[in-house]
């Protein structure tokens, strides 16, 4: 056999037995998670803008967490009107072995200071039952990329996994 045959099978037999601990219940503060992807957008004018936006997740979080290494998609639409953000939107997060986290978010105000908000809706497989909610900030904005949304959120919140 190939060392790439076996090297491929010792992949998937470690994957297989990988299992993440959660504890019971938890906080996480001054993570970070990042986001990119495609956005459609429109403009009325001056200063009315509205967009949708469909963007990969990319969360190291903290190791013990549900949200350490987290990968997803989330899907969200905005306006901004006269300096006034409201956008809203969903994210599904999964992690190495599949478990998956659906949760929902929110975000008021002034795009560079108003904090949002999150909660899970949803978990499964390790994640079953799993309740959470949080709150989110952005660090700053990255130069514009036509056609793209782009951010990464300083986050603290509380989960709890049943």
């Amino acid at each position: 056999m190939s060392r790439k045959v076996l090297l491929g099978y010792g992949m998937f037999a470690a994957l297989s037995f990988c299992t993440q601990g959660y504890a019971a219940e938890g906080k996480y503060e001054g993570t970070i998670s990042c986001f990119s992807g495609p956005a459609e957008i429109i403009q009325q004018g001056e200063g009315i803008v509205a967009g949708s936006y469909a963007s990969t997740a990319m969360i190291p979080g903290q190791e013990g967490t549900p949200y350490y290494m987290t990968t997803g998609r989330c899907l969200g639409q905005f306006t901004l009107i006269n300096g006034e953000l409201n956008e809203s939107g969903s994210c599904q997060l999964w992690n190495a072995t599949g478990d998956k986290i659906f949760g929902v978010y929110t975000r008021k105000g002034d795009p560079a200071k108003a904090e949002g908000t999150w909660r899970v809706v949803q978990g499964t497989g390790k994640l079953e039952g799993m309740t959470g909610e949080g709150k989110y900030i952005p660090i700053g904005a990255f130069a514009p990329v036509p056609n793209v949304a782009s951010a990464c959120h300083k986050d603290r919140g509380t989960y709890t996994v049943k």
